[in-house]
């Protein structure tokens, strides 16, 4: 059984999230401890339990202590499986965050998987949905597994009412990747999204975002306006290059005005092109399993190791021995499987 300290590194849900999808696909029964021990709020949080229940519904596993505030959990997974999946997370509970848990262990399954996740699509501390669309699942075709997702309705905080479906077309193996070059920038997709608010807060995101590229080769923003049990706003972008994809995103606050998210998050996008990495900060940590598993001759570089990345390859690593090289390229980090 592999032992993982959930209090290791930056101590969150990511440990947990990680350890169970790699546990399910390598059939090893893994023991956390130490759940979130140093956060405000220590142990389970209902939409980490809602993730370690749909990874187990794909691998038939069982576990122990899933319930709230539980420091110690007990995962032993069974074997990976096809199939229709819906999970509702409660509330405005991270669709994404659901999501990434089940996306590792969906794309070496033995066959199809069709998830429905209900919860929140754009909320705080995790990636907006648009994301997981516009840049997690484009990189992830690079390994090989094609996936498509539609954004049945969004959900914000608090009162949630979002739903997802996510096609997952699994392979037995997972290509290396060699991202060692972002390339020419070819263009930049984005959307710039509302509910339950006027108009004018997406035509104002848009248009100082679009100010902010000027310059930059085919920049295509999308609108959307919609309504539904649940008020909020945001903006992501993707500059899709030669060599990769890369992304920043902005969601909306009270009293933050919408040129300020649309400048920000256009400013934020062009930092992470003009540094020369392949990976942005949220996917950086997101591929570093992927990476593993795909064995020898993947390559990305990053702006720095974040913390959420150091935790990632840490765990990755307790279940599949050493995998990593990390060194330094000019202000660039580098990340190589060996």
């Amino acid at each position: 059984m592999i032992e993982i300290d959930g209090s290791y590194g930056e101590g969150g849900g990511q440990i947990l999230r990680t350890s169970i999808a790699l546990s399910a696909v390598t059939g090893q029964d893994v023991h956390i401890a130490n759940i979130r021990a140093n956060r405000p709020k220590p142990g389970l949080a209902p939409s980490h339990i809602t993730s370690i229940e749909a990874v187990a519904r794909i691998c038939d596993a069982e576990g122990d202590n899933l319930f709230a505030g539980s420091k110690d959990v007990v995962f032993r997974p069974r074997q990976l499986t096809g199939g229709d999946f819906e999970f509702d997370v409660g509330t405005a509970g991270s669709i994404s965050m659901i999501i990434q848990s089940c996306l590792l262990p969906a794309v070496l399954s033995k066959a199809r998987i069709m998830l429905t996740v209900k919860g929140g699509t754009d909320v705080r501390w995790s990636p907006p949905i648009d994301f997981m669309r516009l840049i997690h699942l484009q990189m992830l075709a690079k390994f090989g597994p094609v996936c498509h997702l539609d954004i049945e309705s969004r959900g914000f905080y608090p009162e949630g009412g979002g739903a997802v479906e996510l096609e997952v077309s699994p392979v037995s193996r997972l290509a290396p990747i060699s991202l060692d070059d972002r390339g020419k920038v070819e263009g930049i997709t984005g959307i710039a999204f509302a509910q339950n608010l006027p108009e004018h807060v997406v035509t104002r995101m848009k248009h100082s975002a679009l100010k902010r590229l000027i310059g930059q080769p085919d920049v295509r923003i999308d609108s959307q306006l919609s309504k539904g049990p649940s008020t909020g706003a945001g903006i992501v972008l993707a500059a899709e290059c030669s060599g990769t994809v890369l992304a920043a995103s902005a969601l909306g606050e009270r009293g933050v005005k919408a040129e300020t998210l649309g400048e920000g998050c256009a400013d934020d996008l062009l930092e992470t092109m003009r540094s020369g990495a392949t990976v942005d900060e949220n996917m950086l940590d997101q591929i570093i399993p992927y990476m593993a598993l795909a064995g020898p001759g993947c390559v990305v570089l990053a702006e720095e190791m974040t913390g959420h990345a150091e935790t990632n390859l840490w765990v990755t690593e307790r279940f599949l021995g050493k995998r990593f090289s990390v060194s330094k390229i000019g202000a660039l980090v580098e990340l190589r499987t060996i």
